[in-house]
């Protein structure tokens, strides 16, 4: 039966990796059962491989057949190499090859002496003879341009490359003298601590690979050297034999790992390298295989036992890769021998009773991230498992333990030892000192206690007797306010009222008269900042003194409403808004409630205040009707109309407020000022809706009224007209109305 040269190819490859000679022979028994003739030839590929070991001898071939399979791949000029270790005169190039070092999968690597242009020693790496398959070609070109991108000192670095005379690629790079990892970290009996600061090294040359775009897809401790430069430990990343690149696709037709085909260590192998085909294995596999050095690192042995793997069972091995959990680190080491046990920690230089508290919690728990079996629960990068190891080293909360205060704090504790071992001494020093006042401070309390209520009483006293003192003065200046004013004295009348704050302004009839007095005085005189302080002090005076519910104790508020807004004075609005809350909120007048809320809702409110007044528009639009039919008196039907329409325009609702616009136009005689203010309210409504032109035809006909009232004889200001305080709302409005019509 006849088999593909791929085929033969693969089983070779297999068997050469296999050194024991009856498991090789079991390997064979089971790919080759039935198939003699396949057989043959492989052992004559594997005879033939032993038989080059020396590199380029030529072997003595047993058949004419034998000979003809070696026949270009055997330099013609041999080399001379004996198993007694003394010095090689073989040259490649520039090079002389010394000793062999070791081999891979594919691969030879040699201790060799470059000549020129600098004498140095060098690693070289060839493929061995018998291996020069294209698939075996290929990978090894690749491990030679994944080294040659990168430029990190924990990596070994590439020299040269070429071919040898018989067409055999190789590389030169950086010779690593030293031990693999775990060796040195045992040999130098390594802390903890000290095993993780090199460890981060590596993360960071692992990383620099990634970035390069290389895989590298064999991390493991042979494959990590540490050299000693200067007295400092210095880690190279060696080995990228089985690195995949990343960066770019393959070409096509050239195929690297070919599926289902094991590829790697499997004590360091993530589950889904494990799977083969390579096509769906990214940077987290060297991740994990990073955790499982670090656990060996740690614990004194891999993760998983690796005498597991010996049975070259395929499957039983995925199985164990994907299904089993391997232990904490912590847990593995509690469960070893006492020997054992002694002899790990005394590798780490540990007490052997603290070992297992060491490794227990953040290390077990960056271990365990990043041996996750799901890749997307691993730490998505070699720098990101770095930096949790930098903050465990820190004594920082690490990523990968789930946070909480406790942990946070004891993580602070432990950073800042000598602040806390000092705060702690000045505590119990503070302890001592308050269990030796705290008889004396008992003793004390009561009579602080007495002197402070003693305290409060007297400057609850003082200010109720200032307060009291206050008002009498208050007083005490309206009635000479009072008998100024029966003398028509009013600018001395309101020299004297001016001296009293707002805050302090008395409640009583003689007061109210006196800044009435005084504030239409004001207003008559066009002094409008003056006319708004004394309404709004008319305002204070009757809203504690009058506490019936009457329209003509309402009007007094009006008056300080439309002056404090026509003069700006918004801090005396907002205080004789919430008076006349405060005073009229409930009224069951209709009258007093239209006045009211006209006066409240001149100018925008907040959110509170508009909920606030809702009780009280809700009550006005009761006793209208929703038809504005229910009062029979027109005018103060149509009032009403307004104010609803005012309080709506306010809410936001400009389709109500044309509404009720329309239906205080049908109520009653069209007074003068209230057919402007309905007017500028249907302007900026119909404005709000988009109707601009609408707007602009309201608005021409309110401001038209309005201009030819200002150029009466007494204008809005003057006179002695009784509607003065409507036509100052109306002014308000068309000010409001402009700055949003025609900004």
């Amino acid at each position: 039966m006849n088999s593909s040269p791929s085929i033969e190819r693969a089983l070779f490859e297999g068997a050469s990796s296999i050194e024991d000679a009856d498991a090789r022979a079991d390997f064979l028994d089971l790919t080759c059962h039935g198939q003699p003739e396949l057989r043959r030839r492989i052992e004559r590929l594997l005879s033939l491989r032993l038989s080059a070991e020396r590199f380029f001898e030529v072997p003595a071939a047993e058949t004419e057949d034998e000979a003809d399979d070696l026949k270009g791949h055997v330099a013609s000029s041999a080399l001379a190499v004996r198993s007694d270790g003394e010095e090689m005169d073989t040259r490649i190039g520039r090079y002389r090859l010394l000793d062999r070092l070791g081999e891979g999968g594919c691969g030879i690597v040699y201790l060799a002496e470059q000549m020129e242009p600098v004498r140095r020693r060098v690693a070289l790496k060839i493929i061995r003879l018998g291996m020069d398959t294209e698939n075996v070609i290929a990978r090894f070109e690749l491990e030679r341009q994944a080294l040659a991108m990168m430029d990190h000192p924990n990596i070994a670095r590439v020299y040269d490359a070429g071919t040898t005379s018989s067409g055999r690629p190789f590389f030169v790079m950086q010779w690593v003298e030293g031990d693999k990892i775990s060796d040195y970290c045992d040999k130098k009996r390594l802390k903890i601590r000290e095993r993780v600061e090199l460890f981060t090294r590596v993360c960071h040359a692992i990383q620099h690979a990634h970035q390069k775009g290389v895989i590298h897809r064999d991390i493991k401790p042979s494959n990590i050297i540490v050299t000693e430069i200067d007295g400092i430990a210095v880690p190279k990343v060696i080995d990228f034999g089985v690195a995949k690149a990343t960066s770019e696709n393959p070409a096509k037709g050239e195929t690297f790992t070919h599926a289902g085909q094991f590829i790697g260590t499997p004590a360091y192998m993530s589950p889904e390298q494990s799977m083969g085909g390579g096509m769906d294995v990214d940077t987290r596999c060297d991740v994990y295989a990073l955790g499982a050095l670090l656990y060996e690192l740690l614990a004194g042995q891999p993760a998983f036992d690796p005498t597991r793997f010996q049975s070259n069972d395929v499957i039983n091995t995925r199985r164990i890769l994907c299904e089993e959990e391997p232990r904490l680190p912590s847990a593995l080491v509690a469960l070893c021998s006492l020997d054992r046990l002694l002899q790990v920690a005394d590798a780490r230089a540990c007490d052997a009773q603290k070992l297992v508290p060491t490794l227990r919690g953040d290390l077990d728990r960056i271990v365990m991230m990043a041996m996750e079996k799901d890749r997307q629960r691993r730490y998505g990068s070699a720098d990101a498992m770095a930096a949790d190891l930098v903050r465990y080293l820190h004594d920082e909360p690490v990523m990968a333990r789930p946070s909480n205060r406790m942990y946070r704090l004891r993580r602070l504790v432990r950073r800042n030892k000598v602040v806390f071992a000092a705060g702690a001494m000045v505590l119990a020093t503070l302890i001592v000192g308050f269990a030796i006042s705290t008889r004396m401070f008992l003793r004390e309390k009561q009579a602080r206690e007495e002197q402070e209520r003693l305290r409060d009483q007297a400057e609850a006293a003082r200010s109720v007797e200032m307060q009291l003192r206050g008002q009498a003065e208050a007083r005490e200046i309206c009635a000479q306010a009072a008998v100024q004013l029966s003398y028509d004295k009013i600018e001395q009348a309101d020299q004297l009222l001016v001296s009293i704050p707002l805050d302090r302004v008395p409640s009583s009839l003689e007061a109210a008269a006196a800044y009435r007095t005084v504030g239409e005085w004001h207003r008559k005189a066009g002094r409008m900042q003056q006319a708004a302080e004394r309404f709004t002090g008319l305002a204070a005076s009757i809203s504690e003194i009058d506490r019936s519910d009457l329209y003509k104790v309402s009007t007094h508020f009006l008056p300080a409403a439309v002056f404090t807004c026509e003069v700006d004075d918004m801090a005396n609005y907002e205080r004789v808004r919430r008076l006349a809350l405060i005073r009229f909120g409930t009224t069951k007048d209709p009258c007093v409630a239209e006045q009211i809320l006209k006066a409240i809702t001149l100018r925008s409110a907040d959110s509170a205040t508009m909920e606030e007044i809702s009780h009280l528009a809700g009550f006005l639009l009761d006793s209208i009707g929703l038809e504005g039919d229910k009062i029979a008196d027109q005018e103060t039907c149509a009032w009403g109309c307004y104010s609803l329409a005012l309080w709506y325009y306010r809410l936001g609702d400009s389709a109500k407020c044309i509404r009720w616009c329309e239906l205080s136009q049908r109520r009653g005689m069209l007074s003068a000022p209230r057919a402007a203010c309905v007017q500028f309210l249907l302007a900026m409504s119909h404005q709000q809706l988009g109707k601009k032109k609408d707007a602009q035809n309201f608005l021409d006909i309110a401001d038209k009224a309005l201009t030819e009232r200002k150029q009466s004889a007494d204008g809005i200001y003057f006179g002695d007209n009784p509607v003065w305080v409507d036509w100052v709302n109306a002014n308000i409005l068309s000010r409001e109305a402009k700055l949003m019509i025609c900004p």
